[in-house]
């Protein structure tokens, strides 16, 4: 897979050291040239803070992570964000193959999006193991696609959890970038 580009999409609410090592460690191990960070702009199936404030904290997490880039094309598009379509955008944009990271959670949850099997035919999966959820590859995604299961950090981060510590005044040291971790407390995001 030498000289693909990697792609992690998600809505990064907020970027985490999860996300930042599954990035780290696919750079290595697939030999990427770079991984871009692709921000979910309107995704039909979540709520999620301002982008403005999303794309600030990718920002900061990015600066200092050699060869990972944030790519805003879902932000400015008009309706829902959709898989199928970034991906088009960045295969026409950049006409590399593309590595799309994806957390062993969220397999499942492929067979319902907008287009799935033509995402399959136009990118090789990269399956991060999440604990509590299994690689099982579906059948149906195994068949259509190039799967690939690369050995990622065993921890237990989701945005999800980190936004309930903060409610409850619990510390994310050790789950956030130190810039991260400012921004949120500068702006009290989270907090209800």
């Amino acid at each position: 897979m030498s000289g693909q580009i990697g792609v992690l999409a998600g809505v990064f609410d907020p970027v985490h050291n999860g996300h930042l090592a599954i990035a780290s460690l696919a750079l290595d191990y697939f030999k990427l040239k770079k991984v871009f960070f692709v921000p979910s702009g309107n995704p039909p199936h979540k709520k999620s803070s301002p982008v403005s404030h999303r794309i600030a904290m990718l920002k900061l997490a990015l600066c200092s992570e050699p060869h990972t880039l944030l790519y805003s094309g879902e932000l400015f598009r008009p309706g829902y964000s959709y898989t199928f379509d970034t991906i088009t955008e960045l295969k026409q944009t950049f006409n590399e193959q593309i590595c799309f990271l994806i957390g062993s959670d969220n397999l499942t949850e492929i067979l319902h999006w907008k287009n799935y099997l033509q995402i399959l035919q136009m990118v090789t999966l990269c399956v991060a193991h999440r604990p509590g959820f299994p690689c099982d590859i579906p059948d149906i995604i195994s068949k259509k696609g190039r799967v690939v299961i690369y050995p990622s950090p065993e921890w237990g981060i989701s945005s999800t959890m980190i936004r309930s510590y903060i409610r409850s005044g619990l510390s994310c040291r050790h789950l956030l970038p130190e810039s991260v971790i400012k921004y949120i407390s500068m702006y009290g995001l989270y907090k209800d």
